[in-house]
């Protein structure tokens, strides 16, 4: 696992049921657009990888599912915490990565910020409906459950605040999550979460 967030840390790993793992695959170069110049490579995960990734969610997902709203929210609130601690260092990453400015790394990073903000509040906004029927002696019972396994495919554009915009909802809904992040901002918008998320209470293979 990466010792740091940083453009110079060894991203070289995949992230499944809660492990840094070797790929089975070759491995992607990361350039920094603005100079052309490779600083990380990261693992082309192979088909036995994703298989991995999605049984480890599966087996995850259906205790993660029956946690209650406050252990949910509070993952949440954990990850919003990290992603503020660790603020200059994840603008610099999406620099060098994405090739954006310092306002654009401000921008992605306010954004994500904002937008898990409000996946905070869905563990307790998930509330069913209690509705009569035009049958008689029926009722209409709407019941909210989680979907089960998300697979969230990010693009390269706006990689951190588009993968928060679909990764941290899904999870604050109790479903798990693969991740496949665009080949060229794979950290910003992939291994950078499984970072973040390793300093919550978030348990092992809700996130791959």
């Amino acid at each position: 696992m990466p010792d740091m967030i940083s453009p110079t840390a060894d991203w070289n790993a995949l992230y499944i049921g809660g492990e840094w793992l070797d790929g089975d695959g070759d491995t992607i170069p990361i350039t920094d657009p603005s100079t052309r110049e490779m600083f990380s490579e990261v693992p082309a995960a192979s088909e036995s990888d994703v298989d991995d990734a999605y049984e480890a969610a599966a087996a995850a997902q259906a205790e993660w599912r029956d946690q209650p709203p406050t252990a949910r929210q509070e993952v949440i609130q954990q990850f919003i915490e990290a992603l503020h601690e660790y603020e200059e260092e994840i603008i610099e990453l999406l620099t060098h990565e994405a090739g954006g400015t310092a306002g654009y790394g401000h921008t992605s990073h306010h954004l994500a910020a904002d937008q898990a903000s409000e996946a905070a509040t869905l563990p307790r906004r998930m509330k069913g409906e209690h509705a009569p029927s035009n049958i008689p002696g029926k009722e209409h019972l709407v019941k909210r459950e989680p979907k089960g396994v998300v697979t969230v495919i990010s693009p390269w554009n706006f990689p951190l605040n588009l993968s928060a915009r679909a990764v941290v909802p899904a999870i604050a809904a109790g479903n798990a999550v693969v991740l496949k992040p665009a080949t060229n901002t794979p950290i910003s918008g992939g291994l950078l979460f499984a970072t973040l998320f390793e300093e919550t209470d978030l348990p092992d293979g809700v996130l791959n």
